[in-house]
Formats: C-alpha cells, structure tokens, sequence
C-alpha cells in the first residue's frame, strides 16, 4: 500500500510538472510579435531623398580666397508609405515624383543654399561643430522655403574647402 501511494505521489507531481511546462510555453508563445495571424505593429513611414545639385561658393574669408564644394541631399517623410514598402524602381520612381514636387521651390533652395554658405569662413565649417550649426541653420531655413513635403534632415554628401 505505501508503494501504491508513493507511486501516486510521483505521478501527480510528474502531471503537475508537465502542466506548468505546458502553461509556461503557452504563456511565451503568447508574448512573440508578429505571430501568423497577429497584427503587424505600426512601422515609421518611408523617407525618400532629395539630391540637390552640387554648389561651388566663394566662402566669406578674407583677404584670401577659399571655395567651398558642397552637395546636399535632403530627406523628406513619405507618409504614403512605410519603411521599406519601395525599393528598386518603385522606389526610384516615388523619388522622382518627390523632384517634381519640389521643382518650383528649387530656385529658391539653391538662393538659400548660396546666400547661407557665403556667409560662413572657412574656420567656421572645418569643424565638426560648424558643421552641425551649418546643417541646422540649412535644415531651419529650407523647412520654411519647402512647407510640404516634411523635410526631416540634411545629409552633406560631398564638402570640400580649398
């Protein structure tokens, strides 16, 4: 009779042990994203880049001459799309279209992209901090020229000073 017990005892806790076990998994499976048949969780929308032509300017040093070569490229939010939805043609294709809708401010971009980097010497963009204030300065003043699309940032692409 006691075997019979202590056989018992066992397999009750073995059944409990599994039963946990079992609870456990459920439980963790219940916890992974993007299970089949889940929601898919909000993504950032898309970003689409603007090249703007490369700029050569007398910079504001004096009494000697130094130039500056710069190109920009802005990157503007896409809410029609989210990150990652376009790539290849289609993707070459929305930023084509972002080119057309920005061509009647270009005019008034390049004016601002040239009235604001003659303004600065040499010494004030070799920096890394002249750098920054330039790209929040560009940044600052091309988001009131262009209203819509947002323009969220200014890489520079190529910058040289001789």
């Amino acid at each position: 009779m006691l075997k019979l017990k202590t056989l018992l005892f066992a397999f009750s806790a073995l059944v409990l042990l599994i039963a946990l076990l079992a609870a456990g998994v459920y439980l963790k499976l219940l916890s992974i994203p993007n299970l089949k048949g889940t929601a898919r969780p909000a993504s950032e929308p898309a970003l689409v880049d603007y090249a703007m032509p490369e700029q050569v300017v007398n910079l504001a040093d004096s009494p000697s001459y130094r130039y500056l070569k710069i190109q920009v490229t802005l990157e503007f939010v896409d809410p029609s799309h989210h990150a990652g939805d376009l790539t290849g043609e289609a993707l070459t294709q929305r930023e084509n279209e972002y080119s057309q809708q920005l061509a009647p401010y270009a005019p008034a971009m390049n004016d601002f992209l040239i009235t604001t980097l003659t303004k600065k010497t040499a010494t004030d963009l070799l920096s890394a901090k002249g750098k920054e204030e330039l790209r929040t300065e560009l940044l600052t003043g091309l988001q009131k020229i262009v209203p819509s699309p947002t323009l969220k940032t200014i890489y520079f692409t190529d910058f040289v000073i001789q």
